[in-house]
């Protein structure tokens, strides 16, 4: 995943928060509909509802969205454009963690859990130590 699509795939997870609508894989063509109204009261940019299906991926296209595009997507976030949203977060640095992140929890965020994954072999060899003295 390049760093791009990935700074993408957060924005769409932010927009899953920030509307409240959920999973944007269920979104409808009506609900992309008025999300082109509700960032363009925003913005002021008309960004139609096919644009935004490209962009989440309801419609198949093969570019990346122009830089126009993704500044007005993060405008309606609150960021002055994507360079501000680039280095906001990270800069796009899309670590293995982060990744694992966007795509499993839902969230988006990208805060490392500073616990440790518990070792299966670890665990494993203490319960037989315990075995071996009963």
């Amino acid at each position: 995943m390049s760093t791009v699509e990935f700074l993408i795939e957060k924005t769409i997870k932010l927009y899953e928060s920030n509307t409240g609508w959920g999973d944007s894989s269920e979104w409808t063509n009506q609900d992309f509909v008025i999300l082109s109204e509700k960032i363009q009261e925003r913005t002021g940019v008309a960004l139609s509802h096919v644009t935004l299906k490209r962009v989440w991926g309801k419609v198949k296209y093969d570019s990346l969205p122009t830089t126009h595009t993704l500044d007005t997507l993060v405008q309606f976030l609150g960021y002055e454009n994507w360079r501000d949203f680039r280095s906001q977060n990270g800069n796009g640095a899309a670590s293995a963690i982060a990744v694992k992140q966007i795509n499993g929890n839902g969230r988006g965020d990208t805060a490392v859990d500073n616990k440790p994954e518990p070792k299966k072999k670890t665990w494993i060899l203490k319960v037989l130590g315990l075995l071996q003295f009963w």
